[in-house]
């Protein structure tokens, strides 16, 4: 069975997607990958990774019956393995609970790698019927609104997991530095969430993303695979602050 995460958010602009298609672009070199956009009526993944052309079917097609092969986008780059994305319903119509629960499990046994991409906000009832040792990452900016809208999400998240991390996103040390932002161990007590990794703001990363293309250069790019390897089970060090 492949490792199954869950990211999400308190509020939006904090670069959950970004991060979300960063990570699996991390992983996709060495992992079959699946991304899947549950933002149901605003996604954006597919401009994101440049496959918003191939789009035919989405995740409500699939949990209908379309079979997956014939929904998913395959994500272009002669580096990576397998990299599939299924885009989010264009409709807000509900998700069943049920369907969406039984399609979890079915594709955490196909793919090395599947990554959900949840809205922001506090409605956990889909992430909650994902499978139990899903990995839930909260993504966080290092200030004080978003420190405090983490620690309520993962109060929120702890009802029905005890996996929970904290990504700190968008990090820029001079601003930790100089007072604007928290710093990382205060971002930690605050949240009472534990650190998976931390990604530095980066001009290729925003690049990236607004042209359409997957990442694969960047400070925050090297961020993302070192947190890559860091949830796939190796040990590896946070550089010093300044270094991130």
């Amino acid at each position: 069975m492949g490792k199954v995460f869950a990211v999400t958010s308190g509020k939006g602009g904090v670069g959950k997607s970004s991060f979300s298609s960063g990570l699996a672009c991390a992983f996709a070199p060495s992992k079959s990958v699946l991304l899947v956009d549950m933002d149901a009526g605003l996604r954006c993944l597919d401009l994101m990774l440049g496959v918003s052309e191939e789009l035919v079917f989405d995740l409500s097609d699939v949990l209908l019956g379309k079979p997956l092969e014939d929904s998913v986008c395959t994500v272009k780059d002669k580096k990576f393995k397998t990299f599939h994305l299924l885009a989010a319903p264009t409709d807000t119509n509900k998700i069943d609970i049920f369907s969406f629960a039984a399609f979890a499990k079915e594709v955490a046994d196909q793919y090395d790698i599947v990554i959900f991409d949840f809205p922001a906000g506090v409605d956990f009832s889909l992430a909650a019927a994902l499978p139990k040792d899903t990995m839930h990452l909260i993504v966080v900016n290092p200030d004080v609104v978003c420190i405090r809208d983490a620690a309520g999400v993962g109060e929120r998240i702890a009802e029905f997991s005890d996996n929970i991390r904290m990504i700190l996103n968008k990090f820029n040390f001079k601003l930790v530095r100089n007072g604007v932002y928290k710093n990382i161990d205060d971002s930690i007590d605050k949240t009472g969430i534990q650190l998976a990794g931390i990604v530095p703001f980066c001009e290729h990363l925003a690049c990236a993303v607004a042209v359409g293309r997957p990442v694969n250069k960047g400070r925050a790019f090297k961020a993302l695979k070192r947190i890559s390897r860091r949830l796939d089970g190796e040990k590896v060090r946070l550089p010093k602050p300044k270094k991130i």
